[in-house]
């Protein structure tokens, strides 16, 4: 089955605890969010985007960046207006704390896409640890469901998917970790 993929590096996060910006936090002299982009790059065909907060950096300059109605809501509301504006058959998403989430990790993450609505990545050790922001969207199939939860008030990803067929897939622990430190980095 050929299917179209687009893929969308989450923003919004106000970085808290990291007590600065996380995507233009350089790993490698690379920034965060450009590393998550390039490694979603190279799992689909199409340039990925942002989705969420502006980023005023020159190394984003040339990147796009998607905004909708629901901006500053949370991730849920950032999956929604992706999968409301989506003009493919399939979205991925990252957050872009996620550096360590290889090219290969996220094709494997792909690669089961048509058995289900949703496929999220989740800990070998702990498959009761899903990361929903590490997820792949059947767009026909949950844009409806999803945009009625979230107008319904529900903001909790792992509630709205309530009835949605979701499958995961297991990563280790290391390529599902999530910066929010700067130690967490090193």
């Amino acid at each position: 089955m050929n299917s179209t993929i687009s893929g969308f590096v989450l923003t919004g996060g106000k970085s808290t605890r990291f007590g600065s910006s996380k995507v233009i936090h350089r790993i490698n002299d690379v920034p965060m969010g450009i590393g998550v982009l390039n490694n979603l790059q190279s799992a689909i065909a199409a340039p990925p985007s942002f989705v969420g907060s502006f980023i005023d950096h020159p190394d984003f300059a040339n990147h796009l960046l998607v905004s909708g109605d629901r901006e500053g809501q949370g991730p849920l509301g950032a999956i929604c207006d992706v999968l409301e504006q989506a003009a493919t058959d399939y979205v991925v998403f990252s957050p872009c704390d996620t550096p360590y989430f290889t090219a290969v990790d996220f094709k494997n993450l792909i690669e089961n896409r048509h058995d289900y609505d949703v496929v999220v990545a989740a800990d070998q050790h702990d498959p009761h640890h899903r990361h929903w922001l590490l997820s792949v969207w059947n767009v026909s199939t949950t844009r409806r469901h999803m945009i009625d939860s979230f107008e319904s008030g529900e903001r909790a990803i792992h509630r709205a998917i309530s009835g949605l067929n979701v499958g995961e897939h297991h990563f280790s622990n290391q390529a599902l970790t999530n910066v929010n430190t700067p130690l967490d980095t090193q």
